[in-house]
């Protein structure tokens, strides 16, 4: 479940940033999926 978490949040802040998956900063990912309740550590 974790992972498609991420990589649906991954998927919503490149197509609102305009930019692709790979382009994406790590922190901003990471921040939202905490700001989701996800645990990363």
């Amino acid at each position: 479940m974790a992972t498609g978490q991420a990589a649906g949040t991954a998927a919503a802040l490149a197509i609102q940033s305009g930019d692709s998956v790979k382009e994406l900063d790590v922190a901003v990912l990471q921040k939202q999926l905490r700001a989701q309740g996800a645990i990363l550590d």
